[in-house]
């Protein structure tokens, strides 16, 4: 059974103001809790400006949404992993599940999202793979992307946080997240 998220014109004003600068369903669901959605919402932005190719980021999200099995997260990364230039057959093929897209980086770092995945209730997966293709800053900010987006699922499932729909207003395209 879902939750039940308050609408909009039953927020309080500092809910209404939070969801008015970001207007989707996630916004409903974080204006549940007392004070963690602007936080919330400051770590996911700051994703925008990281160490990470905006590519890689947007495949790094939609590999987290697949393996949760996060529909959420998949409907609103693809348009944006393809807005930033990423193949729309990488994508179905990072969103399948497939081990490999055809480029050694991108496989490198799909194997270590998988792992970190994984290794929620065991040791963390080596680094060393990963650290052919990618830097030092940018492992850490995949492993911080993959928990972001690890913990955006578990809300968003447990929640039962649906797509917008097309009445609904979209937002991907205003804050390109």
């Amino acid at each position: 059974m879902s939750f039940v998220l308050p609408s909009v014109v039953d927020m309080t004003p500092e809910q209404r103001e939070f969801y008015d600068g970001f207007p989707l369903n996630l916004s409903r669901g974080l204006v549940l809790t007392k004070s963690s959605a602007r936080p919330y919402l400051s770590l996911g932005l700051s994703f925008l400006d990281g160490w990470l190719p905006a590519g890689v980021r947007e495949l790094t999200i939609l590999r987290v949404g697949a393996l949760t099995g996060a529909q959420y997260e998949v409907f609103h990364h693809r348009p944006i992993a393809l807005a930033v230039g990423v193949a729309a057959d990488t994508i179905d093929k990072v969103v399948s599940g497939a081990e490999s897209v055809g480029d050694e980086s991108l496989d490198a770092l799909l194997r270590f999202v998988d792992e970190l995945i994984d290794s929620a209730r065991r040791d963390a997966p080596s680094t060393e793979p990963i650290r052919r293709y990618y830097s030092d800053e940018q492992v850490a900010e995949i492993v911080l992307l993959v928990g972001h987006y690890l913990m955006t699922a578990l809300f968003i499932k447990t929640l039962g946080i649906q797509p917008e729909t097309p009445t609904e207003p979209k937002g991907v395209a205003d804050h390109d997240l």
